[in-house]
This record gives C-alpha cells, sequence and structure tokens, in this order.
C-alpha cells in the first residue's frame, strides 16, 4: 500500500507523453531498438524523480515488540540463579525479529540498567560477562533490600512508544522496600497498559535466623519480665548453641535441638534493679549462608520515678532548679550538653527534657531533630529555659528547635532589616598562626558565619584597614556576594588607620534608610589615630542611633576598645581564645537583633483555664528575658511589660512543649530563686508538659513485622468510635504520621514501611483523653534476610493483573502480540537513486555507438597492432543527430572520396 504527501508534484507527469513526442517527431539516424531504449530509460528516470518529488511513502502494518528484563539482585538471590537467569533472556532474545528492542535491567534497593534498551542483536551476553553482582559494587548500590515496584516503574519508563510493551520480571516476589505494598500499586499498573510476565527465582538457603527478640519495651524498677527468642530453622542443623548479652555483658548460654519449623524458645527471667535503657543481643554460634539474621536485638526502658534529663550549659546554676524538681517527686540528671544523648532510644527513658541557656551550636543537627522527634513523635515533654544562649541569641531561629517551642525568635516589632558594617583590622599581626589556624582565616570564618545568622533582608559591608582602607563590600542583601567578597581579606603590614575606616562604616550606614544600623569592630586597638577623636567618634555613631560591638584580638589595647564601646552604647567582647573568633561574631550579629531586655520588671499573669500558673500570685519581680513572640496556637501564660511571652505552651504532635523565656540564674531570676512558690512553681510547669502516668491503660498497642512492612494494631477492651494518632520514629531519625484505620470495633490497623536496620519507636495516643502507648520495634538486620522464601502469590498477582503470563518460556516471551501497527518508510530517496542509475544508463547508451569506434581503436593501437579500418573522419555533410547516433548506411571508402578531390582540383587548374 502506497501514499502521496505531497500529490501536487504529479501535475508534472505531463511532461513524460511531451517527452514521448519530442522523440517520435526527432529524425535521427540511429537504430530503431536504441531509440526505443533511450526511450524507456528517459521515461522512467522522470517518472521516478516526478514521485520523488510527490513523497512517495510505502504503508505496511507489523507487530513490534519491545521487552523490558528486570532481573532481582539483592542479597536473597544466589549467583547460580543469576546465571540460569540470564542463560533465559539470551534465549528469549534470539527468538525475537530484528526489529524488536530489548533492555536489561537489574535492581534491589535501588535499579541500574545493565543494558539500555535498543534493537534485537545477535547474542546479548558473551562468555565473559561479568557477574551482576560485581556490576553493582562498581556503583555502590546497596543489595539488603528489594524493591520490586520501583524497578517495575523504572521499566515501564523505559519502555518506547509504538511498540507493545513487556516487561519479564525475574524475582523471588519480596517486596521489602520503598514504603508502598504492591497490592495497592495494582490498579494503576494494570492501567499502564504493560504486559508483565513473571518468573519465580528461588532464595537462598539459609539454615537458621533469629526472628524475633521478644520482651517488654517498657518496664518499672523491680518488675518481673521474660526474655523469649523465636527461631526458624530449617533443620539442617540438629543442635544450636546461643549466648544472650546484656548491655554487652554475657547472661546466658543456651543449647537447643530443633526440628525444622519456627520455634518460641524461653531465655531468661528476673527483676530490674536499674533504670534506663538497657539492650539485650542473642548470638546463634551457626555458620550459614546468610549470617546477618544470625543475632536478635531487643531495647527495654527501665523507670522508677518520672524521670528528667536536665541539660545546663552552666552546671553551677543547676542546684536551685535540680533541688525543686526532686522535691516534686521526680529523679533528675543533670548532664552538660556536651554529654546530651545522640539516639532517641536513649532519650526515650526520660519522660521530660529540659534545656537550660544552651546556644544551638552545642547540638549537632541530628540531636536536634531527635528533640523534634522526642515531642512530636514520642509524646514527651519539653521546657526550653532562656538565658543569654538561648533562643534567639543561641542561633534557634530556623532550627527544628524553633518548630517544636510555642514562640518564634524574633517579635514582630523587632523584624526590621538590619544594616552591619564588618571592620576588620588586616595589619600584620592578622597574619600570625594560633596553633594550626592563622587569625586573617579565622576572622574570614567569623565574617561568614554572621552572615549565615543574617536575615534575607539584612544588609551588611566589610571593610578592611591598616595603612589604607579596603572596601571589600559596599552594603548588600545579596548575602552570597558577600561569602564571595570576603575572601578578598589579606594581612599587611604598617600602622592602622581604625579611626578612618570607623568613619567610613559610619558613613555606608548613614546612606542607608535602615531602622537599626550595626558596627562591628575587630581590632587590637593600635592604631596612630587622635584618642580624643576616635572617642568623640563613638559619642557621634551613638548620637545617629547606631550600635557599636568592639572584639578586641590579641595583645590589644583593651582601655581603649572598652571605653569606645561604652561611649557609643554598645559592648566590648575580648577574645582569650582566638578559635572562638568565629563563635563570638555570630553572636556579635545576633545581638542585632536586640533579643535581650536587661531590666528589672513585673511579669503579669494571663488568665486561664490552665492549673500551670493556679496560686502562685502575686509574682515576683524578673531583672530580664530574650524577647520571642507567641506562635498563633500557642498559650501565654505569663507575658512581660512589654507584652511578650515570659511563659508560654502548646501542644506539639503527641506531646508538649514549654518556652520560660527568662532565665533560672541569679542574673534574671535572683528574686524568684528565693520565693517560696518557686518549687511549687516548676512542679506545675513540668506537670503540664508530663505525659499522663495512665496512658494506654484500656488498649492495647501491638507491632510486628513481614517482608519488610510493619503492622500496627490497636485493640480496645470495648467497641468504640475513638480516633487514634499514631506517629512512628525509625532510625534515621525521620518522624511519620500512620494511617490507622478501624478494621473491626475493637481493633485499628496501619502498616508502614521499614527501611532500615534499628529501631523504631511506635506511639500510639487516642484523641479527647490523650491515653499513650509507646512500642519499640527492634529491627536487627534488614528485611532482605527476615523472609527467604519466594512469594509465587505476589508473582501470579503481578502476572495475572496485567495480561502476562506467569512462568513464560522463551518463545512465549518472544511472542508478537498487541494491535499491529503501521509503519510508513519514505521511498523518495530510493526514487532519486533509481533516477539517477537511469540517467546515467540512458546517457552511456548514447554514447556507446561512437565510444565504441574509438575505444576499439585505442585498444588495436594499445596492442602495438594496424587496422586496415581506421577510424572515418566526419563528414561535414552529416547531421549532429547523425554523427551522434551514427547512421544505418555504411560509410564511402576513403578512395573514392580522395579520387574526387584529385579531379576537382585537375579542373580548377
Amino acid at each position: 500500500m502506497f501514499d502521496l504527501r505531497t500529490p501536487l508534484f504529479l501535475v508534472l507527469l505531463v511532461a513524460i507523453p511531451v517527452l514521448i513526442l519530442v522523440q517520435r517527431r526527432a529524425r535521427l539516424s540511429t537504430a530503431r531498438w536504441r531509440k526505443t531504449a533511450t526511450l524507456l530509460l528517459r521515461g522512467a528516470a522522470l517518472l521516478c524523480a516526478i514521485f520523488a518529488l510527490a513523497n512517495l511513502h510505502r504503508i505496511h502494518k507489523e507487530q513490534r515488540l519491545a521487552v523490558v528484563f528486570l532481573v532481582d539482585i539483592s542479597e536473597s538471590i544466589s549467583s547460580t540463579q543469576h546465571e540460569e537467569t540470564f542463560k533465559q533472556i539470551n534465549a528469549a532474545v534470539e527468538k525475537l525479529k530484528p526489529t524488536d528492542m530489548f533492555g536489561v535491567v537489574g535492581f534491589a534497593k535501588e535499579v541500574v540498567a545493565l543494558t539500555e534498551i535498543r534493537q534485537k542483536q545477535d547474542q546479548l551476553f558473551g562468555s565473559t560477562w561479568s557477574a551482576p553482582q560485581e556490576q553493582l559494587a562498581k556503583q555502590g548500590i546497596g543489595r539488603d533490600g528489594t524493591d520490586v515496584l520501583n524497578a517495575l516503574k523504572r521499566a515501564i519508563a523505559l519502555l518506547p512508544e509504538g511498540y507493545h510493551q513487556r516487561i519479564i520480571l525475574f524475582s523471588d516476589g519480596l517486596h521489602n522496600a520503598g514504603g508502598t505494598v504492591l497490592k495497592e500499586y495494582m490498579p494503576l499498573l494494570s492501567a499502564n497498559g504493560v504486559e508483565i510476565s513473571t518468573i519465580p527465582l528461588a532464595t537462598l538457603k539459609d539454615a537458621v535466623r533469629v526472628v524475633q527478640l521478644q520482651m517488654p519495651t517498657h518496664l518499672r524498677k523491680e518488675q518481673s519480665f521474660e526474655v523469649r527468642a523465636v527461631i526458624e530453622t530449617d533443620g539442617s542443623i540438629p543442635t544450636l548453641t546461643g549466648t544472650l548479652y546484656r548491655d554487652g555483658i554475657l547472661i546466658g548460654e543456651f543449647e537447643w535441638r530443633l526440628a525444622s519449623g519456627t520455634h518460641p524458645l524461653p531465655l531468661t527471667t528476673g527483676q530490674f534493679l536499674e533504670t534506663g535503657n538497657h539492650r539485650y543481643t542473642l548470638r546463634l554460634n551457626v555458620v550459614d549462608e546468610i549470617p546477618e539474621n544470625n543475632q536478635g536485638h531487643a531495647v527495654v526502658t527501665v523507670q522508677d520515678k518520672p524521670h528528667i534529663l536536665y541539660i545546663e550549659s552552666d552546671l553551677t546554676h543547676a542546684a536551685a532548679l535540680e533541688t525543686v524538681l526532686a522535691e516534686n517527686g521526680f529523679v533528675v540528671e543533670v548532664l552538660p550538653p556536651a554529654e546530651m544523648p545522640t539516639e532517641l532510644i536513649e532519650f526515650q527513658r526520660s519522660d521530660i527534657l529540659i534545656l537550660s541557656d544552651v546556644s544551638v551550636e552545642d547540638f549537632s543537627a541530628e540531636q536536634l531533630q531527635n528533640i523534634e522527634n522526642y515531642v512530636r513523635g514520642l509524646g514527651h515533654g519539653l521546657v526550653v529555659i532562656g538565658g543569654e544562649h538561648g533562643y534567639g541569641p543561641g542561633g534557634y531561629t530556623d532550627t527544628a528547635l524553633e518548630r517544636t517551642l510555642p514562640v518564634e525568635m524574633t517579635p514582630e516589632e523587632r523584624k526590621d532589616a538590619v544594616g552591619i558594617v564588618f571592620v576588620l583590622d588586616t595589619s600584620g599581626s592578622m597574619a600570625n598562626y594560633v596553633g594550626t589556624r592563622q587569625k586573617i582565616g579565622l576572622a574570614i570564618e567569623g565574617v561568614l558565619a554572621g552572615i549565615r545568622n543574617l536575615d534575607t533582608e539584612d544588609m551588611a559591608g566589610i571593610l578592611g584597614f591598616n595603612v589604607a582602607i579596603q572596601t571589600v563590600s559596599n552594603l548588600t542583601a545579596n548575602h552570597d556576594a558577600l561569602r564571595r567578597t570576603v575572601s578578598r581579606l589579606r594581612p599587611t603590614g604598617g600602622t592602622t588607620k581604625m579611626k578612618e575606616a570607623v568613619e567610613r562604616a559610619y558613613d555606608m550606614l548613614e546612606a542607608k534608610d535602615l531602622k537599626r544600623r550595626h558596627i562591628v569592630l575587630l581590632s587590637d586597638g593600635k592604631s596612630d589615630a587622635d584618642i580624643s577623636a576616635f572617642l568623640g567618634l563613638a559619642a557621634q555613631i551613638a548620637d545617629a542611633q547606631m550600635d557599636i560591638t568592639t572584639i578586641a584580638i590579641g595583645d590589644a589595647n583593651k582601655e581603649l576598645l572598652t571605653e569606645f564601646a561604652g561611649k557609643g552604647g554598645g559592648r566590648a567582647v575580648f577574645v582569650e581564645n582566638i578559635q572562638q573568633l568565629p563563635t563570638i561574631l555570630t553572636e556579635a550579629v545576633r545581638d542585632t537583633r536586640r533579643y535581650i531586655v536587661q531590666e528589672p520588671f513585673q511579669p503579669v499573669i494571663v488568665p486561664t483555664s490552665e492549673s500551670i500558673t493556679a496560686g502562685l500570685t502575686p509574682l515576683p519581680q524578673l531583672y530580664g528575658y530574650t524577647a520571642t513572640a507567641e506562635k498563633t496556637t500557642a498559650q501565654v501564660f505569663v507575658r512581660s511589660h512589654q507584652d511578650e511571652p515570659i511563659l508560654a505552651g502548646w501542644n506539639f504532635g503527641l506531646g508538649k512543649s514549654v518556652a520560660w523565656t527568662s532565665d533560672v540564674k541569679p542574673a534574671w531570676a535572683e528574686a524568684w530563686i528565693s520565693w517560696h512558690n518557686f518549687g511549687k512553681f516548676w512542679g506545675q510547669v513540668i506537670n503540664w508538659v508530663l505525659p499522663s502516668a495512665d496512658a494506654g491503660t484500656d488498649f492495647d498497642l501491638n507491632v510486628s513485622i513481614r517482608q519488610g512492612v510493619a503492622e500496627v494494631n490497636i485493640d480496645t477492651q470495648i467497641p468504640s468510635a475513638a480516633i487514634y494518632k499514631v506517629h512512628v520514629v525509625g532510625p534515621n531519625h525521620k518522624g511519620t504520621p500512620i494511617e490507622i484505620q478501624q478494621v473491626t470495633p475493637t481493633r485499628y490497623s496501619g502498616t508502614f514501611q521499614t527501611q532500615e536496620s534499628g529501631s523504631y519507636i511506635v506511639t500510639a495516643e487516642r484523641e479527647g483523653d490523650r491515653r499513650r502507648s509507646v512500642e519499640t520495634l527492634s529491627l536487627s538486620y534488614p528485611a532482605e534476610y527476615a523472609e527467604l522464601r519466594s512469594d509465587t502469590a505476589s508473582l501470579k498477582m503481578l502476572a495475572s493483573g496485567t495480561g502476562g503470563i506467569h512462568g513464560p518460556t522463551p518463545t512465549q516471551i518472544a511472542a508478537p502480540a498487541g494491535v499491529p501497527t503501521e509503519r510508513q518508510t519514505s521511498l523518495a530517496r530510493v526514487l532519486l537513486g533509481i533516477a539517477a542509475l537511469l540517467f546515467v544508463l540512458e546517457m552511456i547508451l548514447r554514447r556507446f555507438s561512437v565510444a565504441s569506434q574509438y575505444f576499439t581503436t585505442f585498444l588495436t593501437r594499445f596492442r602495438g597492432e594496424t587496422t586496415d579500418n581506421p577510424v572515418p573522419a566526419q563528414n561535414p555533410h552529416v547531421s549532429a543527430g547523425e554523427r551522434l547516433y551514427g547512421s544505418e548506411t555504411s560509410p564511402q571508402p576513403v578512395e573514392n572520396s580522395m579520387a574526387r578531390l584529385l579531379a576537382a582540383k585537375k579542373r580548377a587548374r
């Protein structure tokens, strides 16, 4: 079947009858067969050219197939299975048509293309093909999990349009990663129209594994308990031995004779006398295919009285609060910030966390995330107490700690843009080293840290000074540009123009319409400037309502820098350890926010129905606090004289948090510490955030795991329509809510994916009365090593749900299918080629009669022979057409011609 794309060019077909007419009327002395042949060649060439211009297409239909082979290369599949798999792929590829396409994709936790999709070739894998495990090892892809769904999505994306799309999945069917159950995704897979055929692979033959180490996750002191192990074996090792450890100490050795199957085995019973977290580990003394699953872990939290973890930056001031909390019946553990736990499971033993006057810099990002999960996910309480290093000055802005608290770090009236100029001494002394660090390098690092603490709309400039003043950057809000230019600072020698540099900074700020302006001077204070003029400049800066911070480094003129800061209404900082310079510059930037309010005032109780401030009037005076702003859903219990929060709280996730923006030290709270209600006040604050003592008493929370999916079940004693909020925090420290549905009048269920080994802390809370229950699921090894039986049911479900075949043969894999697709091929180039060829043949045919005579003569002369019939001279009376095509009459002999010429010559005489 053919089609013309530009049929308008067919009008040129009228040239063919014209050609025939001209050819017939031409009086050519040539053979008839030659005349007919040239006409046919000319006509055919013209016809081909016309159809090429008309863009002639050939149309035909064919069934085209595109196949992606998905190969499970996870740890649960043996290398012999992989070898067999690639033999089957080779056999199937050989049966594909040349126009079919195929690709090979390997997958485990992640997906890697082993062969990009392409047209069929003679052979896919040769004898030198390296094992898929080595391919993945080179690319750093983890094999301790299987994400079948992600692999299917990748394969579908690879399949080209215009082909019947087919996926051949080689797998054991164990989908244990990715977070989505295969059955839930089946409607979308079916809707894609991609045929999925499945070929089951056998899993490794593992002799034995510890399924679970069972024990309570929470115990009271002296409560009896039992530790049990669930062990699965295939019976190939008749006698098993194991050892049990608690906190790394051997507490028991065991020996069992077990038949094939799963066996629950009691290990030990006892009572706990020590509070805290305790880790139990059972190790089996065997050697088999997968050693990773020959051990099990469990963690138990033992509590006596409610436990408070109290983190205090200055332990010398911790005694007052620690004493009154102990009098209120709490067990208080006081630690410096450096010793705060790093793992969430260690936080779980404490009911409440108190952070007093600590900076964000004291904690890692992981610890800050743990604090958020501790409140939001586990439902515990948090109390943050202020001071010079807390809240805004402590760098809480835009951190997990700010998200957890009921207050924002900067009040609305203090959010005006700031203009700050860093004035840095770059004299020769800045080239000196302190340890392995150069002073100028520490100064640059400090400025960079300060820039990072600026808000988006804040402006900053940088000046360097020595014998001259260097404007490194004018005032700008482009913080990226500032970070790039600060590296231009270089130390040189000579006296310093400190006064002139500060004047330049003053002029830069004066030219900008900013409500808050700040100069940070970093120098040793040694300058050739007139001291009286220098101090007069400080007064001028103060009159312009600009702030000054002087930072004295090295062997500095501390008196001058202190007096200069004092006259300017600012503060002076002396750097005892140059390594602290980045931190000091960061604090200087934070001070521009004017977070700290230091003046005596009378705090005011806000009327509320909450018991947190009941019976506490009148309140004593406070002498300072850190300014903040309450969040929309927060409750403010005590306010300052400037109507800013002093005590605020809110519900955050499953827990509560409280912000006390003053301190518990003599600096701001001297009158409170000596107040007779000091203990009562803090007792009521702690009780307000304390999780309910009877949480979870009338419902049971159970968590189990299979194939990388944890199932959460909540069982109630009586039917109800209550709503439960369930939250899980995994080993990656990320908290995730779990969707819970009521499946029976007394059971609620939900699931979540276990991506990594470690502890998963699940908290369930009932809305209304906030009763709570917590369970810890310990995953001793990745889910890949937990189930070693092929899930043929899932493989059959995939095949039947998408129109595929379970266990297809190579012939069935390569069999054409689907609606034939229409394929159109342009013949323009072929026709133009034929036209060119016909034109050349026609030209050769026209020239053949003349050219053949010359060619014969040339060959004769080349061989050294003579000819009796030389090439005749052309008769001038013969027409051009007769010379071109030849004549049917023979030429006259040369002798006759010569005789006539001689006779004519004689007559002329």
